[in-house]
């Protein structure tokens, strides 16, 4: 008999298990944090209540996208497009050129595996090798890579498309290392081709996207209707603009103008993609997509973060960093991120210096710096304010942390980190967490902060689920058609052991959303726990009909079946999981098991020396395992 030694199921496979995680909660730089908790749009219609001068606030307003700004606003928009905004996304082909890409020779190596670009027939293609001892290829992934992801200013990522679905590839450029390497957070968890690029990622990347209801990462085509962001992600939609514009008191109430906006609306248009909190939660009926410039944020998204006294992680963003800055607390809401960033225009790095200066000057000219100016000069030949009120705070190739220190401390050389050391955080469970727009909020949205932090403690463990069931229950009895909350309460109940209640938790919400990817996901890892392997497998069938680009799925499916005997259909979906991610030995070793079983010496025989080709830390467990389950006078590799 091959035996399967405990330690071949793949770590991410058991962890998620025994940690009831749904699914890798991806976008570049950190899955968990972008997550959004979806609302089905067709239970809550297209149609919310709009309190705003601005007409193209209202959600029938269309958009039209770039070229119908360029006929008035041609050098605004040509400007505009060397801004990173302006950057943020491009088709491969249009994509300025990056470092040598090797041209099909090896980028660099890691954990085992080799990455290289490869050019055909005017496509690109990402390719990820595992090499034997002797240098030969042992197995080969490889995707086309469609899009690029990022501005170039410190990194690159690139976009693979499958059928509608969107994933991220394991390669990415690195700016201003001038490298290439693995792409962020693959060092601890390596997806392959794998990571779903869901619409929170894309929200702030992508100038306009349209999900499909129900799967993580699949997007009605045009995939993109535009790619960078684009003039409307800030004024608004433009249709009633280009028609007629209507000026009332000097303002035309046809397109929003952030500069015109009272402080809490003006700043929301760059929140929208620049706050990104602890957790981000859409409220109940509204998705990321609705918001339109010129309206509340906090009417679409509850954004968590700590509280003012916390020690934890606080520091991370640019806008959480500024509200804590002196600067903002004594300008009484008048500084807002467009008192020092054009969004239009990039300053040359030769003038960023005194660009920066002269913003500086506009609220500090009468007292000026207290250093005298032959000191001044000392720190930086630039005299810049920058260089000591703002200093950088991190690495450059980590992605969606401020590089510069937007608390503008007094004494930039002798503040303190900004971002605090997680060894001291607290464990999870315990963490509080506030609506960083609490000064905003009615009776109506306190009550909404309170369904968000249900659903975000659901996320923290046992300790995190006990906190959040409460707050989860009080939402669903005001709410039963909260699909999010019920789904929550399903990871909740699975947390603290009591896994039929979350069995029903998400069926519940399956009954309202029957394609919900995420909640049979969940559902399935329950069902595991629970050792409910009948209902396991079809939970994962499921999930594969809704997604089947996911390879982890199918290997999850085989696993079910592995530990049920069903040899013929494990092996089906091990080879399809190898498929999608040729690469992941573990799988090989059950299909070998499989293929043992089933009789198929030659091609058990055939994968072994697959495996072999791995060099794996128990290659002799598994050729004495393989001699035990194959009959007599049968050699392994």
């Amino acid at each position: 008999m091959f035996v399967i030694p405990s330690e071949c199921e793949p770590g991410r496979l058991r962890r998620r298990r025994l940690l009831l995680l749904a699914v890798p909660l991806a976008a570049m730089g950190g899955w968990i944090a972008s997550v959004a908790w979806r609302t089905a749009p067709q239970r809550r219609g297209n149609q919310f209540e709009v309190n705003s001068p601005y007409r193209n606030t209202r959600p029938e307003v269309a958009y039209l996208g770039d070229a119908a700004c360029v006929r008035c606003h041609a050098e605004i928009v040509a400007t505009y497009r060397h801004h990173p905004m302006g950057r943020s996304l491009a088709p491969i082909a249009e994509a300025a050129p990056l470092g040598d890409d090797g041209g099909g020779r090896p980028l660099f190596a890691a954990q085992g595996l080799e990455y290289a670009i490869e050019h055909r027939d005017g496509r690109v293609f990402h390719q990820e090798t595992r090499r034997d001892s002797q240098g030969r290829v042992v197995t080969r992934g490889e995707a086309e890579v469609r899009y690029v992801l990022g501005s170039g200013r410190r990194g690159i990522g690139f976009l693979v498309e499958r059928d509608g679905f969107l994933f991220q590839s394991p390669i990415n450029w690195y700016a201003q290392e001038h490298r290439w390497d693995l792409a962020p957070g693959y060092e601890v968890q390596n997806y392959h081709f794998d990571r779903a690029i869901r619409p929170g990622c894309l929200f702030c990347h992508a100038n306009r996207v349209e999900p499909v209801e129900g799967p993580l990462n699949a997007y009605r085509p045009p995939t993109f209707h535009g790619h960078a962001i684009g003039c409307e992600r800030c004024h608004g939609p433009g249709a009633l603009h280009v028609q007629r514009p209507e000026v009332a008191d000097g303002r035309d109430l046809t397109i929003v103008n952030p500069a015109r906006l009272e402080p809490s609306l003006r700043d929301a248009v760059c929140e929208q993609c620049h706050l990104l909190g602890d957790q981000r939660v859409e409220r109940l009926g509204r998705r990321q997509e609705d918001y339109r410039p010129g309206l509340p944020l906090h009417r679409f998204w509850t954004v968590l973060v700590p509280p003012g006294d916390s020690t934890e992680n606080r520091f991370v963003g640019q806008v959480e960093q500024m509200r804590e800055s002196r600067c903002f607390r004594a300008s009484q809401g008048r500084m807002g991120c467009i008192s020092c960033h054009d969004p239009h225009e990039l300053p040359e790095p030769q003038e960023r210096s005194a660009y920066f200066r002269g913003r500086c000057l506009e609220c500090h000219a009468q007292t000026g710096c207290s250093l005298p100016a032959t000191l001044r000069r000392k720190r930086g030949r630039e005299d810049d304010c920058l260089d000591c009120h703002m200093p950088r705070t991190g690495s450059s190739s980590i992605l969606h942390v401020a590089t510069t220190d937007h608390r503008i401390p007094r004494h930039g050389d002798r503040a303190g980190p900004a971002r605090p050391a997680t060894d001291n955080g607290p464990r999870p469970g315990t963490r509080r967490l506030v609506n960083f727009h609490q000064d905003l909020l009615d009776a109506d949205d306190r009550d909404a902060t309170r369904r968000a932090l249900g659903i975000a403690l659901c996320r923290d463990g046992a300790d995190g689920a006990r906190r959040a069931l409460p707050m989860l229950e009080a939402a669903l009895a005001a709410r039963p058609d909260d699909v999010p909350a019920w789904e929550a309460k399903g990871f909740a109940l699975g947390w603290l052991g009591r896994g039929p209640e979350g069995l029903d938790a998400f069926r519940k919400a399956l009954a309202q959303e029957p394609d919900r990817e995420s909640a049979w996901v969940g559902a399935a890892y329950l069902a595991v726990q629970l050792d409910r392997r009948r209902d396991a497998a079809a939970f994962w069938r499921r999930a594969i009909t809704i997604s089947p680009r996911r390879s982890d799925y199918h290997a999850e499916l085989a696993l079910v079946y592995l530990h049920d005997r069903n040899w013929g259909a494990s092996a089906d979906e091990c080879r399809e999981a190898l498929r999608l991610n040729p690469c992941w030995v573990e799988v090989r070793k059950w299909l070998v098991q499989c293929l043992l079983q089933l009789g198929d010496l030659a091609a058990a025989r055939g994968e072994l020396a697959i495996v072999l080709g791995f060099d794996p830390p128990d290659r002799d467990e598994l050729l004495r395992a393989f001699s035990l389950g194959a009959p007599p006078g049968f050699h392994a590799p």
